[in-house]
C-alpha cells in the first residue's frame, strides 16, 4: 500500500504586544489585512463580565483592575488558539516521519496588553514583539478613548499605568524573554512600524 504523505499546514504565530493606545490593534489589523488567509486573536475579546466574581476589586476607586491577567478567560483563549494550530491538549505537534509534507506556512497574530504574560501563549509565538510608550504619550492617547466600562477618575494612575511597568519590569527580569521581544517606540510613524514588522515577518516566510 502506498504511503499518503500528510498534508499539514504550518504557522508563524506572532505576538503583539504593550502598553495601552501603543498601536498593538492597529497593527495587528494592519497585518492580518496584509498577510493572506492569515489569523487574528485579540486578548480584549476574552474579558470577563464586569460582575465576574473572579476580578479584583479597587476599593479606593469603587472598580475593577482590568488590567490583570485574571480579568481574562485565558482557559478560553487558550482553546481557540490550540484549535487554529491543530494542537492536541500537551500542546505538541505529532509529526509521522520525514516524509510528511509542509505545503503552506500560514500567519496566526496575537495581540494583547499582557500577552506575554500568559507563558503558554508565550511560548508559541516565534516572533515577540512589544510597542512602548512613555506616560506622557500613554495618557494622553487613552484619555480621549471611551472604554466600557469607562475609567474611572484616577483610574489610569492608580492601576492602568503601574500595572503596566509591573508588567515590563517581570519581562524584563527573563532574560529569556527579554532576548526574544523587539521592543518598539509606539510613538514612532505608524507606517515605519509597519514595515518594519511586516518585513521581518516575511522573511520568515
Amino acid at each position: 500500500m502506498k504511503e499518503l504523505a500528510m498534508s499539514i499546514t504550518r504557522w508563524l504565530v506572532i505576538g503583539i504586544s504593550g502598553t495601552t493606545c501603543s498601536g498593538k490593534t492597529t497593527l495587528a489589523k494592519r497585518l492580518h489585512e496584509n498577510f493572506q488567509n492569515s489569523k487574528l486573536i485579540s486578548q480584549d475579546s476574552y474579558f470577563l463580565p464586569e460582575n465576574d466574581p473572579r476580578h479584583v476589586n479597587i476599593p479606593e476607586l469603587n472598580a475593577c483592575n482590568w488590567e490583570l491577567l485574571s480579568s481574562l478567560d485565558m482557559n478560553k483563549m487558550h482553546t481557540d488558539v490550540f484549535k487554529i494550530l491543530n494542537m492536541s491538549n500537551d500542546y505538541t505537534i505529532k509529526q509521522s516521519n520525514e516524509k510528511n509534507k509542509w505545503p503552506e506556512t500560514r500567519v496566526l497574530i496575537l495581540e494583547g496588553f499582557i500577552l506575554f504574560e500568559d507563558k503558554k501563549i508565550s511560548d508559541l509565538c516565534n516572533l515577540k514583539y512589544l510597542l512602548t510608550l512613555n506616560k506622557q504619550q500613554c495618557w494622553e492617547r487613552r484619555r480621549n478613548r471611551v472604554y466600557d466600562p469607562p475609567d474611572v477618575p484616577g483610574y489610569f494612575d492608580s492601576i492602568v499605568w503601574p500595572e503596566y511597568e509591573k508588567y515590563l519590569r517581570e519581562i524584563k527580569q527573563n532574560k529569556k524573554l527579554q532576548e526574544e521581544i523587539v521592543f518598539i517606540d509606539g510613538g514612532e510613524n505608524k507606517e515605519e512600524i509597519f514595515q518594519r514588522v511586516f518585513n521581518d515577518i516575511s522573511k520568515r516566510l
